[in-house]
């Protein structure tokens, strides 16, 4: 019984890793076309990674910029950087994680969401500056439009922020984010293991329950009460 627990519980560790790795697979491959298709380099994530000092996993960090990619709102990999860097630290003023910042950012500028934008405390004004009506331009130019006069509220407030300062939750972000990122590798260098292992837990499973019965039977307790 206790070598039967004791591996199942290993399998289901082992199994939310073996998931994890499979979603950062399908992921990172949605990643890398994205990124060529989009003329960035092979460093684009580390790039990302170092915008936001690790406090996001790479898999959810790729999420993010695929929707970013996908949604048209960067022109290239370091103004995508400079975007989460600024989504990091607006959202930590406002007690807020970096993944919440940078989903309220991307999501806000790709639907031209002030509500979004508005977790953020950035305020956009896409008249402002452009002398002419938005309602003149081609839903190109609009969302041209919008997407800068959003970078140019955010970059004022960051500029109010001072200097940036890393504090304990951030580190305690980071350390999540590396263990993540571990997992998602362990779980793919673990995946056959696990697939062997895991015959056996059903095989342990079927001679355990003919043990039970064989209890019961000898007890009286036979099911009937």
């Amino acid at each position: 019984g206790a070598a039967f627990f004791a591996a199942r519980g290993l399998i289901t560790g082992f199994s939310k890793m073996i998931e994890l790795s499979g979603q950062f697979q399908k992921v990172e491959k949605g990643f890398k076309s994205l990124a060529a298709s989009s003329g960035f380099s092979t460093k684009a994530l580390q790039k990302f990674q170092t915008a936001t000092d690790g406090t996001v996993s790479s898999l959810d960090l790729m999420r993010q910029a695929n929707n970013a990619m996908l949604l048209g709102i960067a022109d290239s990999e370091d103004q995508m950087a400079n975007m989460f860097d600024v989504a990091q630290r607006l959202a930590g003023a406002l007690g807020k994680d970096t993944a919440f910042g940078i989903e309220s950012l991307v999501t806000g500028l790709g639907r031209q969401s002030k509500l979004m934008l508005d977790n953020l405390g950035i305020m956009v004004d896409v008249e402002k500056g452009l002398g002419v009506a938005s309602s003149q331009l081609t839903d190109q130019q609009r969302k041209q439009a919008f997407v800068n006069a959003t970078m140019r509220s955010a970059n004022i407030l960051v500029g109010k922020l001072g200097a940036e300062t890393l504090t304990m939750s951030d580190n305690i972000l980071a350390m999540k984010a590396a263990v993540s990122d571990a997992a998602a590798m362990l779980g793919d260098t673990f995946a056959p293991a696990v697939i062997k292992v895991s015959g056996w837990v059903t095989t342990l499973t079927g001679y355990f329950s003919d043990f039970v019965k064989k209890v019961n039977e000898l007890t009286g307790r036979d099911g009937g009460g």
